[in-house]
């Protein structure tokens, strides 16, 4: 998400240049001790161009991290500090929906997290590798603690587990002969079909999916 859905870019600019001179600083000053590389401020106000953008742009990660150290900054851009609701989420791991539902880790030069607003600060996060496009634009959020007892507790949750099979994600179901299994739950006609993804032998942890970022 970038701030300019948000302000005038004109705005943004000379905000940014009265803060900087109200604190007698320079802009690359003021990016450095906001731990920001001075040319994404220099870049913006001198309007360069970014890739495929005509001009350089301020994601909102970068505005977080500027009217945190410059708190005079937020009430030039009359807003509400953003650090308050926007949290920077790792991503741990990937999902692989089209091999066995299995999860992976990143892939070479995906980033390594994500800002999201109004998300528990302890959360980490499995992206989607392969699939429907919808599909793998889906975020899942998990607790970082992994769970290692008690699975029982957990039967018909959507969890990413790790068993014998490998690591996998997908809903927990367990048998009359008390095997457990993971498998991917279909709806028709208000009846909860499952479809069984692996066989879940000896469990040695699981994360529930606590949300799932559309």
């Amino acid at each position: 998400m970038y701030y300019m859905n948000f302000m005038e870019r004109e705005q943004i600019k000379s905000a940014l240049v009265n803060c900087a001179s109200s604190h007698n600083i320079s802009l690359s000053e003021m990016a450095a001790e906001s731990g920001i590389a001075p040319a994404t401020l220099t870049s913006f106000v001198n309007d360069v161009k970014s890739g495929n953008r005509d001009k350089h742009v301020l994601s909102m990660v970068t505005i977080n991290k500027l009217t945190k150290r410059w708190p005079d900054l937020a009430s030039q851009l009359k807003i509400a500090n953003p650090s308050s609701y926007v949290k920077i989420v790792p991503y741990i791991g990937m999902i692989d929906r089209t091999n066995g539902h299995t999860v992976g880790g990143l892939e070479p030069g995906r980033p390594s997290s994500l800002s999201v607003a109004s998300v528990q600060p302890n959360y980490v996060a499995y992206g989607v590798k392969s699939g429907h496009p919808i599909i793998k634009s889906r975020v899942y959020f998990v607790k970082p603690e992994p769970i290692y007892d008690d699975f029982n507790n957990y039967i018909d949750n959507l969890v990413v587990v790790e068993c014998d099979e490998g690591r996998l994600v997908g809903h927990l179901f367990q048998h009359n002969s008390g095997q457990f299994s993971i498998v991917d739950i279909t709806t028709i006609k208000n009846e909860k079909l499952p479809k069984k993804i692996s066989d879940c032998t000896n469990i040695k942890w699981l994360q529930k999916i606590e949300w799932i970022k559309p």
